[in-house]
């Protein structure tokens, strides 16, 4: 389990924990910030944030952003890689293949998925995770996956 995914645990079971986690979360990872991700899920091969629609992340048309919406996705998968990745191993994503389906009116859910499956194997491995952009109503607006690569970590 790592240090990120053992902060969240401690975190969110306090008043305002998550909302401090989100904080930490952008502290450590600063181009997050541009989104304002809020976190709602953190768990082995799960991952969810929410974009919220506010000037800072809308385009000429008044929707959210596409690039908005990436970052929000690489932003849950961040957390799901966190919560899912063994001991002794560590991940960087390869890059991210989004489709776009429609305009993205209001907040946006940044869904990320994997299988257990797909982190059971030995490292060097890729793992490709998942993701979707929903909104409220279950509206999918956004698709694609982000590979990851997962290597052994080098001694410190």
């Amino acid at each position: 389990m790592t240090s990120t995914y053992q902060l969240y645990q401690r975190l969110t079971t306090k008043p305002f924990g998550r909302q401090l986690f989100a904080l930490g979360f952008m502290a450590r990872a600063p181009y997050f910030a541009t989104v304002q991700p809020q976190v709602r899920e953190m768990a082995p091969n799960r991952g969810v944030v929410r974009i919220r629609k506010w000037r800072g992340v809308q385009n000429h048309i008044g929707t959210i952003h596409a690039i908005a919406v990436a970052n929000g996705m690489e932003a849950a998968m961040g957390l799901l890689a966190e919560a899912t990745v063994k001991p002794g191993t560590r991940w960087i994503p390869k890059g991210i293949q989004l489709d776009y389906i429609t305009k993205v009116p209001s907040a946006v859910y940044c869904i990320a998925e994997t299988d257990p499956a797909d982190w059971d194997q030995d490292a060097p491995h890729e793992v490709k995770v998942r993701v979707t952009g929903k909104l409220a109503d279950g509206t999918e607006v956004v698709k694609g996956i982000i590979p990851l690569w997962v290597t052994a970590k080098r001694a410190s």
